[in-house]
């Protein structure tokens, strides 16, 4: 087994406007980015990796 981590991309640098998305919650509820920014001043977006 390879224990190596593969190349990781960068990302959108910080305070960087994020492109629009639709997805889907843990719970399966839709999430859209227009419509939370309708809702809330700001959106903190946080991908973690399940590898553990």
């Amino acid at each position: 087994m390879n224990n190596e981590e593969p190349p990781r991309p960068s990302g959108l640098p910080e305070n960087s406007i994020a492109p629009a998305f639709d997805t889907k919650d843990i719970y399966g509820k839709e999430i859209n980015l227009d419509n939370l920014l309708k809702e809330y001043n700001g959106v903190l977006i946080d991908f973690f990796r399940g590898n553990w």
